[in-house]
């Protein structure tokens, strides 16, 4: 497939910053777009990005260079722009410029083999499940994602169901008891990036407290999350108090899965949690792993995690976010697929998701638009072609 004519062009994100977005159309006369998110919490081995400004003119680079290629699958296009690129860090095209030529190359064959999304990814990723993610709803922001907010970035929600249609159910009327709980017991509250409610407050396990509280009103069937973020961490703790919040949280409460739980270099005490917890609950690396080979790769040989987060932005292209999938599956790992702090419309990561068969889908509050967007998507796929 030939690519007729380039276009790129800015929007606001989630956070009301500037991202970019790109359309592609073939000489078949088929188009398509994608726009990208970008991260505030960003591990110092993610790929580079460049500016929104600089990445138009990337594009018109591109165009120049892309001009009479006839692109035989997806894979020869993202071939294409990482030999363009010929960093490993993305430092000169820029992985946000990548990722959205990629996003929208793949949506653009799809439409021109006449399948949905999620097939084409399915076939290049050689995945044969057909289960759905597990959804992973940060409905308590703290950290970076908020300002004046309890320590620890991301207190999950994660409904315990196959389903992603009675996921989200759960979460919106989880969602209606936490607020009933905040009136009740006169918590000020306010939103977060991510959409999810802020509260003031420097004790990291509150945001747990809270949700046991609102599940013992009505035995909701799910299961609670952290994301530390512990290289972002607004104070400081140290790996020895971090471990004993950690052991203290498994014992009271069903936790389901731990993020990022230490810096983003420090594997001995990864592993030394995944060691002692790892059969109990996923031991997820983001920043630790970076959805880059390399760096899962030491993930498993130093027995660190148990769980890989997947974000495209990451490393750069749809191609190489399969791989990384593919390897974490290859090493017994589980795989979760995110989003980032600052979000658009698109709802690429939904197909993405099933598409490699991820184990869960993580994409903030559905209280948010942009997040809900990704939620919606999946459950089109679940009622369209599955029920």
């Amino acid at each position: 497939m030939k690519i007729k004519e380039i276009q790129g062009f800015i929007i606001k994100d989630s956070r009301l910053q500037d991202t970019i977005g790109v359309s592609l159309f073939s000489f078949n006369g088929f188009g398509a777009k994608a726009s990208i998110p970008s991260g505030k919490s960003v591990g110092k081995y993610e790929a580079k990005v460049k500016s929104p400004r600089v990445v138009l003119n990337q594009i018109d680079l591109i165009k120049k260079n892309i001009k009479d290629i006839d692109f035989k699958s997806p894979i020869d296009f993202d071939d294409f722009l990482l030999k363009l690129d010929g960093t490993e860090d993305k430092s000169n095209l820029g992985a946000n410029t990548i990722l959205a030529l990629s996003m929208a190359f793949w949506r653009l064959f799809a439409i021109y083999e006449k399948i949905p999304l999620f097939l084409l990814i399915k076939k290049f990723s050689n995945s044969k499940e057909k289960k759905f993610p597990l959804l992973f709803f940060n409905l308590i922001n703290g950290g970076v994602h908020a300002k004046n907010s309890l320590p620890f970035q991301e207190y999950l929600i994660i409904p315990q169901v196959d389903s992603p249609e009675e996921g989200l159910k759960i979460c919106f009327d989880f969602i209606d008891d936490l607020r009933e709980y905040f009136k009740n017991n006169s918590i000020k509250f306010s939103f977060g990036d991510e959409g999810g409610f802020t509260i003031k407050g420097d004790d990291p396990e509150v945001g747990l407290k809270i949700f046991n509280d609102v599940l013992g009103q009505k035995k909701y069937p799910i299961k609670f999350g952290l994301d530390v973020a512990a290289s972002s961490l607004p104070c400081k703790f140290s790996s020895n108090d971090l471990f004993n919040f950690y052991k203290n949280f498994i014992e009271k409460y069903p936790l389901f899965s731990i993020e990022d739980p230490f810096v983003e270099d420090d594997f001995s005490n990864f592993a030394k949690l995944n060691q002692e917890f790892g059969r109990k609950i996923w031991i997820v690396g983001d920043d630790l792993t970076t959805t880059n080979l390399k760096r899962i790769e030491i993930a498993q040989q130093k027995n660190a995690i148990n769980t890989v987060l997947i974000k495209p932005n990451q490393i750069g292209s749809i191609s190489e976010s399969i791989e990384a999938v593919n390897l974490a599956k290859k090493f017994g790992f589980k795989t979760i697929v995110s989003h980032r702090s600052g979000e658009t419309m698109d709802d690429f990561i939904a197909d993405f998701a099933f598409g490699v068969g991820a184990d869960g889908l993580k994409s903030g509050s559905p209280l948010q638009k942009e997040r809900l967007a990704k939620y919606k998507r999946l459950i089109k796929i679940e009622k369209k072609y599955y029920f």
